[in-house]
């Protein structure tokens, strides 16, 4: 018998092991759980269609301390729940498949293993193969990802509940372990998760910025362009804002600071993936990301490229749950008499989900991608919100940067499981992938937004988007921030073509004057659109900034309170308590001066540049 070894002393058997399958393997090991639709692209299906598990543990060194919310898991019991894993996949078989997150600057080295004993779970190796880096032999592995999607059978679940009773094989979990940080191993375990974002992406994702954390980088959930970094928590629009012929990544990055005379002269910029599994949701012809999705259609040296799609209805297709061998896949399957058609991206009736995801190539709608080296100037944040929130403002204060990153809100949408859809939630920006204080980057990037400087004449320009809704009452719905005017905007702010900002009447961060938007800029009725007096009274307008004020101001102290530096954290934490907010009357004069619907030439404006 000849042996694999997988990490040292841990070795499996050569015959039950796919090893680095290519396209062809996959497309006949998967031939019996994927469609193939009219525009060539290979359509999967998963039970699960949320990101998964809601259920993550960490096993941590002494010493080492966890951050909020994040669970830790004693590390004598959780290795021996590894070894039996371990022994489990052993006898079952396996895809063993190596890679690279990170560009050249900093390549983490990752191996998966993924028991297919339910061949249809080969489905993440194929994914995960478009979504990785190729292995180097110059890069060493360092962090290991095993993942089980089924049930495991009763004689391991008795094993496994002999030294954790509370486990409950019918509920996914993640079990992270980290107590090998200190000689750079970094391993996790996946039970019962079938969806690729919980299984693979996010676990590879999670090891990887403990990794470059530990090292001193700067993690963001966050995509770029060669012009900008956009973070925000999942479904805030990091993908649709990023999308294009400049895109570098759409979810996943590093920053390396660069010291010089012991302050951060510039931020190094990391990209950790190489494709982007995109959601699907109301994609038209029009959107950014349907290029990706077609990408299909063309043939290359004829080889037609490859694009992988999951949980999205599709003409001609219906989904269904059936047995394969001793598990139960949810699969696309053709209609009798029907030809299989398009995707059908604005219809959820089969998939029943609007968390639709497919893979693409970032190098296939940016030509140039990945080739020069990459430095941050300008960092955006995407907020969802329903009440009011500009669709655009300026931050000149490193302090209330650090606040709002810190406290990034959304309303759920289907990319999280385990959460009510339309919940507001207020989170570290980066939270969903970090296992350590959030403190610790806090304090890293307020040196970063300090060193740089924020302000005219500084070298990094920091501002938020509102992705949702302006005005939202309990009788209506407000007003929907298209896309193209968050485009524009956008583009506007990082190519610092908006040369008049007014003081935000109450947060005193900078917003862009109305009236050059609409005149030099094109941007329709933008006065009218996002007047909040148009929406509320002045009054509900301060009751509203002083329940931002409370909530946000709460949630840092909860946030930073018992970490290591939140001491540090102080002005962070209150930098709202020192606003002088204004009376009704001057609020009222304030959106009559500069939002009332003139032809009256622009004259008021406090920063003109």
């Amino acid at each position: 018998m000849r042996m694999l070894e997988v990490e040292p002393g841990y070795y499996l058997d050569e015959s039950q092991v796919m090893v680095a399958p290519q396209d062809q393997d996959f497309m006949s090991l998967l031939k019996d759980y994927y469609v193939i639709t009219k525009d060539g692209q290979y359509l999967f299906a998963s039970q699960q269609t949320g990101r998964r598990p809601d259920r993550v543990f960490y096993m941590v060194p002494p010493g080492y301390r966890l951050g909020k919310n994040q669970k830790a898991f004693d590390p004598e019991t959780g290795h021996q729940l590894y070894a039996i894993v371990k022994e489990y996949l052993r006898t079952v078989p396996t895809i063993v498949q190596d890679g690279i997150q990170g560009d050249p600057g900093y390549e983490t080295g990752i191996r998966v293993v993924i028991s297919i004993e339910n061949p249809h779970s080969a489905y993440l190796g194929w994914f995960g193969k478009l979504m990785i880096f190729p292995p180097k032999k110059s890069v060493k592995v360092s962090c290991f990802n095993y993942i089980v999607p089924e049930r495991l059978p009763t004689r391991y679940i008795t094993k496994i509940r002999s030294v954790w009773p509370d486990y409950s094989p019918g509920e996914p979990i993640t079990l992270y372990d980290f107590t090998g940080i200190e000689t750079d191993v970094r391993r996790v375990i996946s039970l019962g998760v079938d969806y690729f974002g919980g299984a693979y992406k996010k676990p590879n994702l999670t090891m990887v910025w403990n990794r470059g954390e530990y090292d001193g980088l700067i993690s963001y959930h966050a995509g770029c362009t060669r012009d900008m970094v956009m973070k925000g928590l999942s479904g805030t629009g990091k993908t649709t804002l990023t999308v294009g012929p400049t895109i570098e990544q759409d979810d996943a990055l590093l920053g390396i600071p660069e010291y010089t005379n012991g302050r951060i002269a510039r931020v190094r910029i990391i990209g950790l993936e190489a494709a982007s599994f995109a959601k699907s949701e109301e994609l038209t012809p029009e959107s950014p990301e349907w290029e990706g999705l077609m990408k299909s259609r063309s043939v290359e040296s004829g080889t037609r490229h490859i694009v992988l799609a999951l949980n999205i209805d599709c003409e001609g297709v219906f989904f269904v749950t059936r047995t394969s061998g001793n598990h139960r896949v949810r699969v696309p399957l053709k209609i009798p008499g029907h030809p299989i058609g398009s995707l059908l991206c604005t219809d959820y009736t089969q998939s029943r989900t609007t968390n639709g995801r497919f893979i693409f190539q970032f190098n296939e709608l940016n030509k140039e991608w990945s080739r020069e080296p990459l430095y941050l100037r300008c960092e955006g944040l995407a907020f969802k919100r329903a009440t009011i929130l500009d669709p655009v403002f300026r931050v000149l204060d490193p302090l209330m940067a650090v606040a709002l990153d810190s406290a990034c809100e959304t309303k759920i949408t289907s990319a999280i499981a385990g959460q009510t859809i339309g919940k507001k939630v207020m989170s570290y920006a980066a939270t969903d992938f970090m296992a350590g204080e959030e403190s610790r980057q806090a304090l890293l990037k307020l040196t970063v937004y300090q060193d740089l400087g924020l302000d005219f004449s500084g070298g990094l320009l920091f501002f938020i988007v509102n992705s949702g809704y302006y005005g939202s009452t309990e009788r209506k719905k407000g007003e929907k921030i298209p896309v193209k005017d968050t485009k524009r905007l956008i583009d506007l702010v990082i190519h610092k073509r908006i040369k008049k900002w007014l003081p935000h009447p109450i947060f005193r961060y900078l917003i862009p004057h109305p009236e050059e938007l609409e005149c030099e800029h094109c941007i329709k009725n933008y006065a009218r659109r996002f007047n909040p007096l148009n929406y509320y009274s002045p009054e509900k307008v301060l009751e509203l900034a002083r329940r931002d004020i409370k909530e946000r101001t709460a949630f840092l102290e909860g946030l930073f309170g018992n970490e290591e530096g939140g001491d540090e954290l102080y002005e962070v934490i209150h930098v709202w308590d020192s606003l002088d907010l204004p009376t009704v009357d001057e609020l009222e004069a304030f959106y009559e001066a500069h939002y009332a619907v003139t032809e009256e030439p622009l004259t008021q404006a406090l920063y003109w540049f």
